[in-house]
């Protein structure tokens, strides 16, 4: 048993894997021929809720999430793609979060009920917020979708699990938005094809793109989308690979190469920071590891110190690379335009100071109970009945911290800390490195711009990242669960070859 648990955690499916990508680019050339195709999507919710597997619900729920942010050059975004992707998604997130309703819970997913508690108390002081029935929308969807991803990990770790198939999953999705991304960067056309759009087709126009850098969306449909994404993948990809390999793997090893890369033609400077602590955040929690060997651990700790160094020396010895990092940070395209007055704080903080300072004083409106769950005060003004607010509610908030403040006041400011406390000290308790690593990124990327709430757009894939790790920890740390709890001695025997 304990020989084959070690080879499931250090095995590389490769054929799965490419299974499931073929499957994925399958889907997208289908859209691709019809948008009325976007209707086959039901058929294959139908099909994976009668699978007794809820690995194969987790990839589906995957998919649903991450062609909601998949580069529109690959098919049409038409309304009903929108609305046959959300009323799926919603559909599947039920069946799995009933299918899993008639199973015992389990007891190191509770912090995650303060989480459901935060949620329900933004629904009760949202009726009287600035668009309620937006707002109870919103948080039913997220509840469902939340309730999903929970029980549904809840049922994996109680039935058992290949968890082979889960690595898969992650690896189709990693292979998708990396090394996709890397292979359109020589056809700008669909490489950035978002700055493209807001550019007419003459001459001048394409002479003008072609002369920018940066804002590189690869094969999402925005920069701001790929830059967070392969951040938090390189989390979950670099954990996976200090917990679980003891040998080298070239396919782990060509990924996380290549995230470097894919955030820095972004231009996300959101990204660049989560990159930098996905790496830190992962080697932190890896030192705490018991289990791993201490010549692991003092090499992994060389290699980041031995990569820190060779980086500063290069910046030293290189102005030209410590110009190009400075008007990265800055966001300017020609170095000659670096007003050096500005402080790097300043120049950082000011295209989000705005947000910050709207969103303090909403807060300073209705500091106790906040304003809404996931609205913003004009929407208190919009007609529901023909302009489709219902459906999408397009929102755009500031950092996680004021929008908690902005939107559930400081009750809800302090249910929400109350999650993350009680989260943090479980799961380091736990030595859950793999999920501590990623969530820590999914929160780091939140303090650049909100999608903690967000289902169908961003947030959606990144939710399914930090749920993908968690289950990880599960497979590996299960024989330290079953000694805190005898009662769950089930989780050890259960896991399927």
């Amino acid at each position: 048993m304990v020989k084959h648990i070690k080879k499931q955690l250090s095995d590389v499916p490769i054929t799965m894997t490419c299974q499931l990508l073929l499957f994925f680019v399958g889907t997208i050339i289908l859209l691709r021929l019809s948008s009325l195709l976007a209707y086959m999507l039901f058929p294959l919710v139908v099909y994976t809720m009668m699978q007794k597997r809820t690995e194969f619900s987790f990839f589906v729920l995957m998919l649903l999430v991450s062609l909601a942010i998949t580069n529109s050059i690959f098919f049409e975004k038409s309304f009903h793609f929108y609305m046959a992707s959300r009323v799926c998604l919603f559909i599947l997130a039920t069946a799995m979060t009933f299918k899993a309703g008639f199973k015992k819970g389990v007891w190191f997913l509770s912090p995650f009920y303060l989480l459901i508690i935060f949620i329900f108390y933004m629904m009760a002081v949202s009726l009287a917020g600035w668009c309620p029935i937006v707002s109870e929308l919103k948080a039913v969807l997220f509840l469902v979708f939340f309730l999903a991803l929970m029980q549904g990990t809840g049922v994996v770790a109680q039935t058992g699990v290949d968890i082979r198939h889960i690595r898969a999953g992650m690896l189709a999705i990693s292979i998708f938005y990396i090394l996709g991304s890397l292979a359109v960067i020589p056809f700008p056309g669909i490489g950035r094809s978002m700055i493209y759009a807001k550019f007419s087709e003459s001459a001048e126009s394409l002479a003008i793109i072609n002369e920018m850098s940066g804002l590189f969306n690869g094969v999402t449909w925005h920069s701001q989308c790929l830059g967070p994404t392969v951040a938090l993948l390189n989390a979950f990809l670099l954990s996976d690979y200090l917990c679980n390999f003891q040998k080298r793997s070239r396919l782990y090893m060509g990924l996380l190469a290549a995230v470097p890369l894919l955030v820095f033609l972004t231009s996300s400077r959101t990204a660049f920071f989560a990159y930098l602590i996905s790496i830190f955040s992962t080697v932190f929690f890896f030192m705490n590891e018991r289990r791993a060997k201490a010549s692991k651990k003092s090499r992994v700790l060389m290699n980041l110190v031995l990569c820190g160094f060779l980086a500063g020396v290069y910046l030293i010895v290189s102005p030209r690379g410590f110009t190009r990092l400075e008007g990265f940070l800055r966001k300017v395209q020609e170095t000659e335009d670096m007003d050096r007055q500005k402080s790097f704080a300043e120049d950082i903080s000011s295209s989000r100071m705005e947000a910050i300072e709207r969103g303090m004083v909403n807060f300073r409106a209705s500091p106790l109970i906040g304003n809404g769950f996931q609205v913003s005060e004009e929407m208190s003004e919009i007609s529901l009945g023909g302009s489709g607010m219902l459906l999408s509610a397009p929102i755009e908030k500031g950092v996680l911290p004021v929008m908690i403040l902005e939107e559930g006041g400081v009750f809800g400011a302090f249910f929400f800390m109350a999650f993350l406390v009680a989260l943090y000290s479980k799961y380091r308790k736990l030595q859950f490195t793999c999920f501590m690593s990623t969530f820590t990124v999914f929160i780091a990327l939140n303090s650049g711009e909100a999608i903690f709430f967000s289902t169908s757009g961003g947030g959606g894939i990144l939710w399914m990242t930090c749920f993908s790790a968690l289950l990880m920890d599960i497979h590996r740390q299960r024989r330290i669960l079953t000694e805190a709890v005898p009662q769950t001695a089930f989780l050890l025997g259960r896991y399927q070859a």
